[in-house]
């Protein structure tokens, strides 16, 4: 691993918190919980007052979802948004640690790494995707109308960040943190991702091994810039190119249709592993925000 320093190895770093106590993260949880069901009840509401009542239909799966009315995306967005205020409010009032700590062990957010990180997925993951579909697939009906197109373009960004605060941050951060190693927490957070995902067992094994991805490029770059790069890319792609008319989003999954997927992250890893250690793109150090948060709670 090209540490900076072992000081900021990412999975157990709220370790380095004089105000670290392992129980304090489950405060955050009963918290975020919380906020998750009030931003949730909110957004409904705010739908039904916007896009009337009734306006997006109920599916379990991601077959016939609407990602693609101005009220699909406003809804489907607002899911995995929710996570954002969610745990930064639950976090904010806990204060078992800075909100830096969540997004690297260097800092905060790094937007030099983040933007390097967002280009290199383009090319690598995005750009193939892209031909890939079109090669595959007809050209159908555009579902996007122009309401949800601008939401579901702001939503998407959110969406990975949120994603990727959650597991790749929260929770294994709290797990690695309890048993002071990383293992336990890359795991915990591996099953929870794959949990969440509608799929069939073959994209299940997709969502496991890309959750996977995700987390090593978090734990070799000491922060979520690359993992939530590469989430972005991921689902942007897909989402657009099916908005524009190329084939449909399904929980039904197949070998040939995760193989293509899964070699572009590893492919995409191994850059970025490449990156950390041989251009050293990842080792930024914003701040020592333990330092900082260590002094002041001391006084």
């Amino acid at each position: 691993m090209n540490n900076v320093s072992d000081e900021h190895e990412y999975t157990t770093y709220p370790r380095r918190f004089i105000t670290y106590k392992w129980f304090r993260p489950l405060i955050v949880l009963a918290l975020f919980a919380v906020f998750f069901v009030a931003f949730n009840l909110l957004a409904s509401v705010i739908s039904k007052l916007v896009f009337g009542a009734g306006a997006v239909s109920e599916t379990a799966g991601y077959d016939g979802r609407d990602f693609y009315t101005a009220a699909g995306a406003f809804k489907n967005g607002s899911e995995a948004f929710s996570y954002i205020p969610s745990l930064l409010l639950a976090a904010l009032i806990v204060k078992d640690r800075p909100i830096s700590s969540y997004f690297s062990s260097m800092g905060g957010w790094r937007w030099k790494s983040f933007l390097k990180a967002f280009a290199a997925a383009f090319v690598i993951l995005g750009i193939p995707t892209i031909v890939s579909i079109l090669i595959k697939e007809q050209a159908g009906p555009v579902k996007f109308t122009a309401g949800g197109f601008l939401i579901m373009a702001v939503m998407v960004l959110f969406q990975g960040l949120a994603e990727e605060m959650v597991y790749r941050g929260f929770i294994t951060q709290t797990v690695s943190s309890w048993f002071n190693m990383a293992i336990p927490g890359i795991a915990v957070q591996i099953v929870f991702f794959t949990l969440v995902h509608p799929y069939n067992l073959v994209g299940r094994v997709e969502i496991a091994v890309s959750a996977l991805l995700y987390m090593l490029c978090c734990v070799f770059t000491r922060g979520l810039e690359a993992p939530t790069a590469m989430h972005i890319v991921n689902n942007s792609t897909v989402i657009f190119m099916t908005g524009f008319g190329f084939g449909a989003i399904s929980s039904e999954q197949t070998i040939p249709s995760i193989a293509l997927n899964l070699a572009l992250k590893v492919l995409f890893f191994l850059f970025i592993l490449y990156a950390a250690k041989k251009w050293h793109w990842f080792d930024e150090t914003k701040r020592d925000d333990a330092a900082e948060w260590n002094a002041k709670m001391t006084k």
